[in-house]
């Protein structure tokens, strides 16, 4: 494999922005990449600071696909009865009397609401 190949390439742009070179950027499209199936996509914001050693802080926001089977190291979202509230758990801990709600594909971080 070539040098070149091995590297993926990344668009910088610093200074004053060129309006000539805007017509070669594709722009990113958020909800084409984090929902493939946008029925049974839902949003929830995390309360709490349980999650921070996989990445996930207070305030995120969690992307959440109801359609998709769990995989047995997935995050996933179930209802606790006796609190009445969404709760997360990676599969394989989720209590055997919750009701799964959903798989947690991706997270959204925000450093300047």
């Amino acid at each position: 494999m070539r040098e070149e190949e091995q590297h993926q390439s990344a668009s910088i742009h610093m200074g004053f922005p060129n309006p000539a070179a805007d017509k070669d950027v594709s722009t990113l499209d958020l909800h084409q990449l984090l929902v493939t199936r946008p029925a049974s996509t839902f949003l929830f914001r995390i309360a709490g600071d349980q999650w921070q050693e996989m990445g996930i802080f207070n305030n995120d926001i969690a992307v959440i696909d109801r359609s998709l089977s769990p995989r047995k190291t997935d995050i996933i979202v179930w209802w606790h009865e006796s609190t009445g509230q969404f709760q997360l758990s990676v599969h394989s801990a989720m209590p055997p009397d919750a009701a799964l709600w959903g798989v947690v594909t991706s997270t959204v971080h925000q450093f300047r609401p």
